[in-house]
C-alpha cells in the first residue's frame, strides 16, 4: 500500500512538471525515512550494499558480498540499484558468479523507493564505497562500514580548494562510519587529516587489506573476467591486454559528445597501428565520461563497460596505461607494467594538487604516443623496477588475497579493533559553533575573532554553516578563519516527516501563542542535527548568530553537554523594531519563545546580560543567562591600520531618494541610558585646550537607526558652523535600505563638502589610526566591536552613554560617554574635542581583555 500510494503521488507530480517542490522523488523519500526511522526495527545478520550511488555492484563491497554468500547461507543480502542500472548490476553478480534467481536470500533493492527505505533502517550491516545520501543517519544499533574506493593520489577533502564545502556529505559521512577500510597507512592519515577525522571521529579506521583487490588472488574470477573480454571484444587468444585508463578531464564532461569520443578514437588507432596485432586496447574511462560516451558507436569495440567491476578488468590485463589515475596503485599486485600518459606535458611539471610527486611516480611518463608505443614493444621494464617495488611495499604491503576474510571474520568476532589505528586521547574540549550568515557586521568579526584566538590544543572545533558559497562577502569571511577547523554543512532535507514539517512550520510561524508551540517536535530536530553532524557529540554548542531559527535550532537539540546562544544586543529591541510600519527583525522575534530550548544564554557584555534577563526572563524565553564578550585581535589591527589604502567618498548626489521618509531614529529605537561617571569625565575635559583641535570625526558601523547617525548628522552640522574646518567621514554599508534617509538630511542641509560617506571598507583602520575623533552615537549596543578596534588604536572617542558603551569604556577611562544622544548632547560632546580640550584618562588594555574573554569561555565547561 504504502508503495502504490508513493507512486501515485510521484507521478501525478511528475506530470505536473514537479510543481510540487515538496513532492520531488528525493524530497518524498526523505521525508519517508524521517517518518518511519522509529518505527522499523534493526534485524540481525542483515546486510545492504550500496556501490556508486547504486550504478553497479563491484569492488570491497563486491568481495564482501561474495564471501557471505559462500559462507554465510543464513544471512539476507540486499544489493541497491537504480532503475536505469539494473542490467549493470546484474551483469556485475553474474561475472562473479552469482545467480540471482537462485539464492532466496539475495534481494535487489531500487534506491529511492519505499522499500529502500524500510531496508535502511532495517539492517544491521551497511556497506557502501563512496557516501550515503544526505537524508540517512545510521542507528547505534547499525553497523556503518565505509570501504572508500582507492589510495588518493589527487589531494581530497581539506586539501583541495574550498574543500570544506565540496567534501561536506564525504566527511558527515566518514564521521558515521563504525569502520572505514584503509589500504594503507597513507590513506589513513588522509583520512584522520583532509577530512578532519582526528579529535572528534568516533569510529575506528582499520588497516586489514583491501577486500576489493583479493581478486588479483582469486583465478577462477580472473578467468570468468577473461572470457567475458574475450567474448565482448572479440580478443583474440594471443593478445596482451592493454587497459588505458584515463581520469577525466573538465572538457571530457563540457566539450560536445562527438568531439569528445573523436579524441579517444584518434588516440586510440595511432597507438593501435604502432603496437599492432598482438595488442588489443581497450579504454575504461571514469564513470562521469562513461555516461556521456556509451552509446557512441565508434567507441562500442573499445570501451570497457561500466559494469564490469574495475579490479577485475585489472586483475587480467597485461599494461595500464593513466595518466593521473589513482587506479594504478592496485594494479602494482600485478607486477606488470604501468605507463603514464598525457598529451599535454606542461602537466606533468605541476605537481600542486598531488600527494605524490609525479616524477616519483613507478612508471615512464610520455606525451608522445609513438615513444609510448615503442617502450611497450621493448620489453625491458627494468629501469622501474626498484621504483615499483617500493611503491608496492608503500602501498599494498597488506593485499594477500585474504582482506575480505580477516575482515568478515573479525566483524562476526566483534575484533576489528585489533586492525584499528591507534586512535589519540580526546583529550581536548569539543566545540561546535553554528557561524550565521557571516555578512559584513560585527557579529561576524565577533566570531572570526574568537575563532582565530581559539587554543586549539585545549579545544576540538566544528563549525556548522548552511551552503553560502554563492555569496561572495560570506565567503571572504569564512576565508578569514585561519584555524584548522573541521565544517559541518547543512544541507539537504531536514529529518522532518511531512506531518512534522508542518507542524513546525505552524509553531514557528505562530510562536507567540504558547498553545501551538508544542507543535514543535525535539525529537525531530534532535534527529536531524545528528544528521548535519554525523552522530558526533560535543562538550559544548554555540548558535553564535542567534537571530534566525532556521539553523540555529539545530544547535539547541544537537548531542551536546551544554548548548548556548549568543545575544549580541538588547534582543527584545531587536525582535520587536518596526521600520516603516513592519518588524525588522521578524524571524528573531519568531525565534525568541524557542531560546528556552539552549541550556543557556550568553549576552556580550555584563550590561547587555541584565537588559536582557529583564526583558526576556519573565516570559520564560531564556533558562539561564550568562557573558561571553567579544574577543579582540589587536595584532591585526594594528598591522592593517599600517596599511596604505586609498579611500573614495560617495557622491551621494546621485545615491540620495526623494521618497524616503524621515523619521528621527529616537522614534524607531528607544536607548537605554545609564549613569556616567561625572568625576572621570570632570577630570578628562579641561577648560582651555590640552591638545590640538580636532578635525577629522570618523564612525564605522552599519547604515541603519540604531546607530543614531541622523542625529550625529544633525549635532555636526551645527559644529561645522562654528568650526568650519571640521569633517564628518561615514563608513558602513547600508542595511534596510535607511541610507538614502542619510544622504537626504546631508543633502537638505547642504553639508556633502565636510560630511562625506565612504561605504564598506574591508579595510577601515587606516581611516581611523589618521581621524582625530571616533564616534559611537548609537541607541543600543550589545558590545561594539568597532569601539573595541577604535580603543586598540587608542584613538579619542565619544559615545552615547548606553549601559554597554559605559561598560566597555570603564565609564569615562578611555573615552568621552555622552548624557543622552539628541544632537544637543552630541553636539556638546563634539565640541569639547573641536576645541581640544579632551584627554584620555588610560589606554586600553587589550591583552587583559582578551584573557578575561578566554577565562568566560572556559567557564562554560563548567
Amino acid at each position: 500500500m504504502l508503495n502504490l500510494t508513493f507512486n501515485i503521488v510521484k507521478k501525478i507530480n511528475q506530470s505536473l512538471g514537479n510543481i510540487v517542490r515538496e513532492t520531488t522523488n528525493y524530497k518524498m523519500i526523505s521525508r519517508l525515512y524521517a517518518k518511519r526511522y522509529d518505527k522499523i526495527s534493526v534485524k540481525s545478520d542483515t546486510f545492504l550494499y550500496e556501490v556508486r550511488d547504486g550504478q553497479n555492484i563491484s569492488d570491497s563491497p563486491l568481495q564482501i558480498l561474495l564471501w557471505e554468500l559462500k559462507n554465510q547461507p543464513n544471512s539476507e543480502h540486499f544489493v541497491v540499484y537504480q532503475k536505469r542500472f539494473l542490467e549493470e548490476v546484474i551483469l556485475g553478480l553474474k561475472l562473479s558468479g552469482v545467480d540471482i534467481n537462485n539464492l532466496p536470500n539475495l534481494h535487489l533493492v531500487e534506491r529511492n523507493t519505499p522499500e529502500y527505505v524500510d531496508v535502511l533502517l532495517s539492517v544491521q550491516y551497511l556497506f557502501t564505497n563512496s557516501t550515503f545520501q544526505s537524508f540517512i543517519v545510521i542507528k547505534p544499533e547499525q553497523t556503518y562500514i565505509n570501504t572508500w574506493h582507492g589510495t588518493p593520489l589527487k589531494k581530497m577533502g581539506y586539501a583541495m580548494p574550498h574543500g570544506e564545502f565540496a567534501s561536506s556529505n564525504v566527511m558527515r559521512n566518514f564521521m558515521m562510519a563504525t569502520y572505514i577500510l584503509s589500504p594503507n597507512a597513507h590513506t589513513s592519515r588522509i583520512f584522520k587529516d583532509d577530512y578532519r577525522l582526528d579529535g572528534l571521529y568516533n569510529g575506528r579506521i582499520l588497516e586489514l587489506g583491501y577486500p576489493r583487490n583479493d581478486i588479483f588472488y582469486n583465478q577462477a574470477l580472473k578467468a570468468n573476467m577473461r572470457a567475458f573480454l574475450n567474448t565482448q571484444y572479440a580478443l583474440k587468444v594471443h593478445q596482451k591486454l592493454v587497459l588505458w585508463a584515463p581520469t577525466w578531464k573538465p572538457e571530457d564532461l563540457s566539450d560536445p559528445v562527438m568531439e569528445v569520443a573523436e579524441r579517444y578514437v584518434v588516440m586510440y588507432q595511432s597507438l593501435n597501428k604502432r603496437l599492432g596485432d598482438d595488442y588489443q586496447i581497450l579504454l575504461k574511462v571514469h564513470p562521469f565520461v562513461y555516461k556521456r560516451l556509451v552509446n557512441e558507436p565508434q567507441l562500442s569495440r573499445l570501451l570497457v563497460d561500466d559494469a564490469l567491476d574495475p579490479s577485475a578488468v585489472l586483475a587480467v590485463v597485461d599494461y595500464l596505461i593513466t595518466d593521473f589515475s589513482s587506479i594504478f596503485f592496485d594494479f602494482l599486485l600485478s607486477d606488470k607494467p604501468i605507463i603514464f600518459y598525457n598529451d599535454n606535458p606542461a602537466s606533468y611539471a605541476e605537481e600542486r594538487g598531488y600527494y605524490i610527486p609525479l616524477k616519483s611516480l613507478p612508471g615512464p611518463f610520455y606525451s608522445d604516443i609513438q615513444e609510448m608505443a615503442d617502450y611497450i614493444l621493448s620489453n625491458d621494464y627494468s629501469t622501474w623496477q626498484t621504483r615499483y617495488q617500493t611503491f608496492k611495499e608503500r602501498f599494498v604491503p597488506l593485499d594477500d588475497g585474504k582482506a575480505t576474510e580477516r575482515f568478515v571474520t573479525a566483524l562476526k568476532e566483534n575484533s576489528l579493533n585489533q586492525y584499528a589505528l591507534e586512535q589519540a586521547k580526546n583529550v581536548k574540549k569539543k566545540v561546535l559553533f553554528y557561524t550565521g550568515g557571516m555578512q559584513n557586521n560585527g557579529i561576524s568579526e565577533a566570531l572570526i575573532n574568537l575563532l582565530n584566538s581559539i587554543d586549539t590544543e585545549v579545544y576540538d572545533i566544528s563549525l556548522l554553516t548552511a551552503d553560502f558559497r554563492s555569496n561572495s562577502i560570506f565567503m571572504n569571511n569564512f576565508s578569514r578563519i585561519q584555524q584548522k577547523h573541521r565544517t559541518f554543512l547543512i544541507v539537504g532535507e531536514s529529518s522532518y516527516s511531512w506531518r512534522q514539517r508542518f507542524a513546525a512550520a505552524i509553531a514557528r510561524k505562530f510562536s507567540y501563542r504558547r498553545w501551538l508551540r508544542f507543535l514543535y517536535s525535539k525529537k525531530a530536530a534532535k534527529l536531524n542535527s545528528r544528521r548535519l553532524v554525523g552522530n558526533q557529540q560535543f562538550d559544548i554548542a554555540i548558535d553564535f548568530d542567534s537571530y534566525v531559527m532556521d539553523n540555529g535550532q539545530w544547535i539547541a537539540s544537537m548531542d551536546a553537554t551544554k548548548t548556548f546562544n549568543v545575544l549580541h544586543n538588547d534582543m527584545w529591541l531587536e525582535a520587536n523594531k518596526v521600520v516603516d510600519g513592519k518588524l525588522k527583525n521578524p524571524k528573531t522575534k519568531a525565534y525568541l519563545p524557542f531560546w528556552n530550548l539552549f541550556d543557556g544564554s550568553l549576552s556580550v557584555s555584563e550590561a547587555t546580560m541584565k537588559i536582557n534577563d529583564q526583558k526576556l526572563k519573565k516570559y520564560g524565553y531564556i533558562r539561564d543567562s550568562g557573558v561571553l564578550t567579544n574577543i579582540i585581535d589587536a595584532k591585526q589591527i594594528l598591522d592593517q591600520s599600517r596599511m596604505d589604502v586609498e579611500y573614495q567618498a560617495l557622491n551621494i548626489s546621485q545615491l540620495g531618494n526623494p521618497d524616503a521618509v524621515m523619521t528621527n531614529s529616537s522614534e524607531l529605537t528607544s536607548a537605554v541610558f545609564g549613569e556616567i561617571d561625572h568625576a572621570k569625565q570632570a577630570n578628562s575635559i579641561s577648560l582651555e585646550p590640552v591638545t590640538q583641535p580636532a578635525k577629522i570625526f570618523i564612525t564605522n558601523s552599519r547604515l541603519s537607526p540604531e546607530k543614531n547617525l541622523d542625529n550625529l548628522i544633525l549635532a555636526f552640522i551645527q559644529l561645522h558652523n562654528k568650526y568650519p574646518e571640521v569633517e564628518l567621514h561615514i563608513y558602513g554599508s547600508d542595511v534596510g535600505n535607511y541610507a538614502p534617509v542619510l544622504y537626504n538630511l546631508v543633502l537638505e542641509n547642504a553639508a556633502t563638502e565636510y560630511i562625506k560617506f565612504f561605504g564598506y571598507a574591508s579595510n577601515s583602520f587606516p581611516a581611523i589610526q589618521t581621524a582625530d575623533v571616533f564616534l559611537l552615537p548609537s541607541h543600543t549596543e550589545g558590545q561594539s566591536i568597532a569601539l573595541m578596534e577604535a580603543m586598540v588604536l587608542k584613538k579619542n572617542i565619544i559615545a552615547s552613554n548606553v549601559l554597554a558603551n559605559i561598560e566597555l569604556l570603564g565609564n569615562g577611562e578611555y573615552g568621552l560617554l555622552t548624557e543622552g544622544n539628541d544632537p544637543a548632547a552630541l553636539l556638546k560632546a563634539l565640541t569639547v574635542m573641536a576645541e581640544g580640550r579632551y584627554k584620555r584618562l588610560s589606554d586600553f588594555d587589550v591583552n587583559a581583555h582578551n584573557r578575561k574573554v578566554e577565562e568566560q569561555f572556559a567557564m562554560l565547561f563548567e
